[in-house]
């Protein structure tokens, strides 16, 4: 390998570790609160006049979520929120659709949606549901 190529990789590889290491996950709701972060979210798009409501909580490996729709739960699964930089993002993963949740729905609901938060607000979409939800 070429001096130059030696060099660029060492480059790539110092300048990716700087970035990885940047990132930090919060890990309970407190972390989030006193990071300024909301634990509670109210889908602000929804077109039936039923919001889909987010609950970010403490589970027994980290935080958790669940989601519901005019009082019945919908969807639950674990939860992340990392920092990196001046960005945060939230991700819903192991996703797990109840009955209450149309069929249809539950046959493209991806088990992971993924979405910055920006000015309070997390614009998640999937498969051909897309909503907006506002910081509570």
């Amino acid at each position: 390998m070429s001096p130059t190529k030696l060099g660029w990789l060492a480059c790539l590889f110092v300048f990716s570790g700087a970035t990885l290491a940047h990132a930090t996950c919060l890990t309970s709701v407190t972390e989030l609160k006193a990071k300024g972060i909301k634990a509670h979210w109210l889908e602000a798009t929804a077109d039936d006049g039923k919001p889909l409501k987010i609950v970010i909580a403490d589970g027994a490996g980290g935080l958790v979520y669940s989601a519901s729709k005019a009082g019945e739960l919908w969807l639950t699964g674990k939860a992340s929120v990392c920092r990196s930089g001046g960005a945060t993002t939230v991700t819903l993963k192991n996703t797990k659709a109840t009955k209450n949740v149309p069929m249809v729905t539950r046959m493209v609901l991806p088990s992971t949606l993924s979405a910055p938060i920006v000015n309070d607000e997390i614009r998640l979409a999937g498969g051909a549901w897309r909503g907006t939800f506002v910081g509570r």
